[in-house]
């Protein structure tokens, strides 16, 4: 049984081994997302799970603003990610926690699926396909000369396997509610030293 920041650390680890696989991908395709765009973050239905946003939680604990943080989520009637700032000529946007965000926005564009004859798609979004069309093929010749490229499911069973019930998905500002829920419930009797090594 893992610790709260030895779920965190977990996470971390998945997410790191990520973002290697996808700068690769990125230099040797070419393959990067259009300058100012979050057009992917607009969706309503995105689903996340807690456990990928216990990083984002605990960052927010040790700002001192959990609470804050999870009273805004707890009113918010929009379904559009709770970090996420729409630029004001409605293209795009920005994240507000861009280093601490889940899985499925390190994945999307970069990420590939199984099929149901169980080969390899890109997973990528419209406006790449459209503007970056050399690019996409690149990657999706990678693809068909079995070159790697992160899957999804393989990370999904990653995050999975650091904690199973933490693993379930939610609409996106529900997970990053649960995933505060759980930091302010862990250190309610538990101190959380700032610097050096951190308590657990």
């Amino acid at each position: 049984m893992k610790t709260l920041t030895g779920k965190v650390r977990a996470v971390n680890r998945v997410f790191m081994r990520l973002e290697r696989e996808i700068n690769r991908v990125q230099e040797e395709s070419g393959l990067r997302c259009l300058s100012g765009c979050g057009e992917c973050c607009k969706k309503p239905d995105i689903e996340a799970t807690a456990l990928e946003f216990l990083p984002l939680a605990l960052e927010w604990y040790d700002r001192g603003i959990a609470m804050e943080r999870y009273e805004a989520l707890k009113d918010k009637e929009e379904s559009i990610c709770h970090v996420f700032t729409p630029h004001v000529n409605h293209f795009g946007g920005l994240c507000n926690e861009y280093p601490n965000r889940g899985l499925i926005c390190r994945l999307f564009g970069y990420s590939a699926r199984i099929d149901k004859e169980g080969k390899k798609e890109l997973v990528t979004c419209k406006l790449l396909k459209e503007q970056r069309t050399q690019e996409v093929a690149e990657v999706v010749k990678r693809i068909s000369e079995g070159r790697r490229l992160p899957v999804m499911s393989e990370y999904y069973t990653r995050l999975n396997s650091i904690d199973p019930e933490l693993s379930r998905p939610y609409p996106i500002n529900e997970a990053m509610k649960k995933a505060v829920e759980i930091v302010l419930q862990y250190y309610a009797y538990r101190r959380r030293r700032k610097s050096g090594h951190k308590k657990s």
